[in-house]
């Protein structure tokens, strides 16, 4: 998030969906419900029959006919070929039963050169829904999130400083430092955005960084970092990393020893110190620079048996073939194939459509007859569960993503079936006046994941947050919590304004609040209400002393910290 909490967008799945959090991921689905997005692509013969217009006027507008792009499929990949498109499409899409398969749709695009994404949405397809499933699924093991399918045609809320040269407050609303400006399209905001970072979602089995990281956290992680972020004497390093070994992904401190190997070092828990040779056992995939925190979920981290136990490490290798990729990916995220049928059959919900869903069957002849699925909806599936890269998957399939088209679609016939607002054009050549504190955060920042604006409500169960609830608490001041060091923004539940303190819990199981103090400032931390006082509970690596305010004298809740993005160097 980091400044893709400024970033509330013109959703096209629902804020139901985005506020959603499945917290009993693999639990029997039978009674279970879920919010369901607003695109639902389920078969009927009505909206078959608006697919077959809309595809045709797309077609037009290359002076394409049915009959002419079914010849040159058949002349560039051959009539038996899965890329053919057949001359009776029209007629299979309005009796509302056929979907094209990938090959097909990518056939669509090398011929007519508009993107592969684009064919997808107007098929019913949104491919955003990968890295939004990505974050609002709760994951056993650490899983990448694609951050490469943002819609450069999206439009995005943007905002300019709203006052010059004043100073600016250790904490205080964003609403006091910004204004919004007119939205703008993605494409216009490329510079602070695709810079090359590598985002994961924090499994509830990777608590080697617990509690500096916790289940359910999304990490920026710099594939860039320099080699000598890796202590080089047998000691720990400070600093977070990314690897990848045979059992998956995880977050971690490193040792390394003289022989070139690492260990990964588990802070707080018993996890079994396995050394790992590099690159052959182990990839260093970067270092951990800043964690996005959901604040209520505050789950108990666990350490499984095959980790918590010496295991002896294998060759890391790339799997070859589409089944192979799937078998690995599978194993990685440690999921059984009736788990990922439980999984997928919550997508269905999610997303109304029961194309999405993958009977436990399918997914083992997936895997042992190396054949990709029928319907597009279920490759959407895969990509969410399995933490695959689009593209990766595309490859494995036999589609290269380069040789698809390039051209965007007109907006109005991309949008209009997901009933989304029409998206005006908003790309220019002037950058967005960057100056003052909006200048810093971007600074700061380095990069705005604006693949996440539709994930803030899974990250903090808040159906229609605004940038009212966003503070900054990035300036310097004498930090209360360990979760806010280093801390840029925050986004604040401002209808929970009853301060709870856990005597018995951990720091990092306590609510954090936003204090309005009497002169006007704002205060972050633990605090309870005793005997009418507000105490405020300092867990600061400093020694201070608990202090007692009168309470709706002194000082006023403003609301809970439900979600905090902060760096980690």
């Amino acid at each position: 998030m980091c400044t893709g909490l400024l970033c509330f967008r013109r959703a096209r799945i629902s804020t139901s969906l985005s506020a959603a959090r499945l917290d009993a991921p693999y639990a029997p689905f039978a009674g279970e419900t879920y919010p369901r997005s607003i695109v639902s692509t389920a078969p009927n013969s009505a909206k078959g029959a608006d697919l077959a217009d809309r595809l045709r006027s797309i077609l037009a507008r290359k002076r394409l006919t049915l009959s002419r792009l079914s010849q040159v499929s058949a002349e560039r990949f051959g009539r038996s070929s899965p890329y053919f498109l057949p001359h009776t499409l029209y007629r299979e899409l309005r009796l509302g039963t056929f979907t094209p398969s990938l090959y097909q749709v990518f056939a669509l695009s090398q011929i007519s050169g508009y993107r592969l994404s684009d064919w997808l949405l107007v098929l019913g397809c949104d491919l955003e829904n990968i890295p939004r499933l990505q974050v609002l699924l709760p994951s056993k093991r650490t899983v990448l999130v694609d951050s490469s399918l943002a819609d450069p045609g999206a439009s995005i809320s943007w905002f300019r400083n709203r006052g010059r040269g004043d100073s600016v407050p250790p904490v205080a609303p964003l609403a006091h430092l910004l204004e919004a400006t007119p939205p703008r399209a993605l494409r216009s905001l490329s510079h602070i955005s695709d810079r090359g970072f590598v985002y994961a979602n924090i499994g509830r089995q990777d608590a080697l960084a617990f509690p500096d990281l916790i289940p359910g956290s999304i990490v920026r992680v710099n594939p860039r970092f320099s080699n000598n972020g890796i202590s080089r004497a047998n000691g720990a390093t400070a600093r977070i990393f990314l690897i990848e070994h045979q059992k998956g992904l995880c977050c971690c401190r490193l040792r390394t020893l003289e022989n070139g190997a690492i260990v990964p070092i588990g802070t707080s828990l018993s996890y079994a110190q396995v050394e790992l040779e590099v690159p052959r056992e182990a990839r260093v995939l970067g270092l951990v620079d800043l964690e996005i925190r959901p604040m209520l979920q505050m789950e108990e981290p666990v350490v499984p048996n095959e980790l918590a136990k010496h295991w002896t490490p294998q060759r890391l290798a790339t799997p070859k073939g589409f089944g192979p990729l799937l078998r690995s990916s599978r194993t990685k995220v440690d999921l059984s194939l009736r788990e990922v049928s439980d999984m997928s059959r919550k997508i269905t919900s999610l997303l109304g459509d029961d194309r999405y869903g993958v009977s436990p069957s399918s997914l083992s002849d997936y895997e042992l007859m190396n054949a990709p699925p029928r319907h597009f909806q279920k490759a959407i599936t895969l990509c969410a569960l399995y933490g695959l890269q689009f593209h990766v998957f595309l490859k494995a399939i036999g589609i290269t993503l380069a040789e698809s088209g390039a051209e965007p679609i007109p907006q109005p016939f991309v949008h209009s079936l997901s009933n989304a607002d029409s998206v005006e054009d908003l790309d220019n050549n002037e950058s967005p006046t960057l100056s003052g504190f909006l200048e810093q955060l971007l600074e700061r920042c380095q990069e705005v994941p604006f693949f996440l604006r539709d994930s803030v409500g899974s990250l903090s169960r808040l159906e229609n947050a605004s940038v009212q609830d966003v503070f900054w608490i990035g300036g310097k001041y004498d930090v209360l919590h360990p979760c806010l060091a280093n801390g840029l923004l925050a986004l604040v539940n401002r209808r929970d304004r009853r301060p709870v303190h856990f005597t018995s819990k951990p720091p990092w199981q306590q609510p954090v609040y936003v204090i309005l103090m009497r002169g006007g400032t704002y205060l972050c931390a633990s605090c309870g209400v005793e005997n009418g006082s507000l105490v405020i509970h300092p867990y600061s690596q400093q020694f201070r002393r608990s202090e007692r305010l009168r309470y709706h004298h002194d000082a006023e809740i403003i609301g809970r910290i439900v979600t905090v993005a902060r760096k980690l160097i």
